[in-house]
C-alpha cells in the first residue's frame, strides 16, 4: 500500500516546522545500521570527463543511526562538491516565509469542506493532535494543509530534519571546505505542489487523513528499506496511491528527475567528481535519475 507520508519523507526536502500536542515520541522499531543505495555514474564519451556518486537519502532520521560505510566515505573523500536537492533549509525563518507566501490564500473554504464527509471525524481527531489552529489551516491552500498535517504527524515520532542525511553531509563537506550546490530552490520545490489542480491537492489531503493511524509503521517500513538499500521496497512503498494519477506522478517525480538528469549531464561534461544526495524515491524505479542518465549513454554502477 502506498503511504503518502513515506513518499514525502523521501521526496520532499523542504521539511515544515509543524508542532504537535503529543507528550512524547514512541520508540521506533528501526534498524540501527546499514548501507543505503549508492551508485557511480561515469561518461563513456571523451567529452564526458566528470564522475557523479549518487546517494539516496531520507530527509528525516531517528537518532543514533549508523548509515556511513567505507564505500560511502571513500566516495565523499573523492568528491569535489556536494549537490543536494535544496539549499538554504537551515534558515528556517526564510523557509517559513516562502512557505507562507505560497500557502496562505484568502477566501479558502474551511478544511472540513475540502474532504469527503466520511473522513471528517478522522480529520477532526488529527487536528486535535497538532498545535496548528483550525483558523490557520483554513487559510491555507489544500496542498499546504496536507503537508502541514503530514509534517506534524512525523514530528510526533520525534523525528527532525536536524538529524537528516543532507544536514550531516553538508556539515562534512563544509568542514572539508568543499562547495555545496542545490538542484532546486525552496520556492521551486514547494511550487510543484502549489501548481497542482485543486482535485489533486484534495487527493493528497485525503491520503494524509486516511493514513493518519499508520504514521509509525509507515515510517519504520520506509526507513528500514532505505537503510538496507532495498530499492525494490522503496519503489513498492512510493508507487501507487497518489502516484497512480499521471499528472501527480509527472509533476512530483518524473519531471523533477528529468530536470535533475539534465543538470547532472551538464555537470558530467566537465572535470571533477560530484557527490549527489537526493531523496531515495528519485533513485528508484524506471523513472530514476541514474536510469535516465544511463539511457543517455552514461555508465552506471551500483556500489552498495
Amino acid at each position: 500500500m502506498h503511504h503518502l507520508r513515506a513518499f514525502l519523507s523521501i521526496i520532499l526536502a523542504a521539511c515544515l516546522a509543524a508542532c504537535s500536542n503529543t507528550p512524547g515520541p514512541p520508540a521506533l522499531d528501526t534498524v540501527k545500521q546499514g548501507h543505503p543505495g549508492l551508485w557511480k555514474v561515469t561518461g563513456t564519451k571523451p567529452e564526458q570527463q566528470g564522475t557523479a556518486y549518487m546517494f539516496g537519502t531520507i530527509h528525516l532520521l531517528p537518532k543514533d543511526v549508523q548509515w556511513h560505510s567505507p564505500a560511502l566515505e571513500a566516495a565523499i573523500t573523492e568528491s569535489d562538491r556536494l549537490i543536494i536537492e535544496v539549499l538554504g533549509l537551515e534558515d528556517t525563518k526564510a523557509a517559513a516565509k516562502i512557505f507562507s507566501k505560497l500557502a496562505i490564500s484568502t477566501d479558502q473554504p474551511s478544511v472540513d469542506t475540502r474532504i469527503a464527509p466520511s473522513l471528517r471525524d478522522e480529520l477532526d481527531g488529527l487536528m486535535r493532535k497538532i498545535a496548528i489552529p483550525a483558523m490557520a489551516l483554513n487559510r491555507m491552500e489544500t496542498w499546504a494543509v496536507a503537508l502541514s498535517l503530514a509534517s506534524a504527524q512525523t514530528n510526533n515520532l520525534g523525528l527532525s530534519s536536524g538529524e537528516g542525511v543532507e544536514k550531516k553531509l553538508s556539515a562534512q563537506f563544509r568542514q572539508s571546505k568543499k562547495p555545496i550546490q542545490g538542484l532546486e530552490t525552496i520556492a521551486q520545490q514547494l511550487g510543484y505542489f502549489d501548481q497542482l489542480p485543486e482535485a489533486q491537492q484534495r487527493q493528497m489531503l485525503a491520503s494524509v487523513v486516511k493514513e493518519s493511524g499508520e504514521t509509525k509503521e509507515s515510517f519504520e517500513e520506509l526507513f528500514n528499506a532505505w537503510i538496507s538499500g532495498d530499492t525494490d521496497k522503496i519503489v513498492e512503498l512510493s508507487d501507487g496511491g497518489i502516484l497512480d494519477d499521471p499528472q501527480l506522478r509527472e509533476t512530483l517525480l518524473t519531471a523533477r528527475n528529468r530536470d535533475w538528469a539534465n543538470q547532472l549531464e551538464k555537470q558530467l561534461q566537465g572535470a571533477g567528481t560530484s557527490f549527489v544526495a537526493v531523496g531515495a524515491a528519485h533513485l528508484a524505479g524506471s523513472d530514476a535519475v541514474q536510469t535516465m542518465l544511463e539511457k543517455r549513454g552514461f555508465k552506471v554502477e551500483k556500489i552498495q
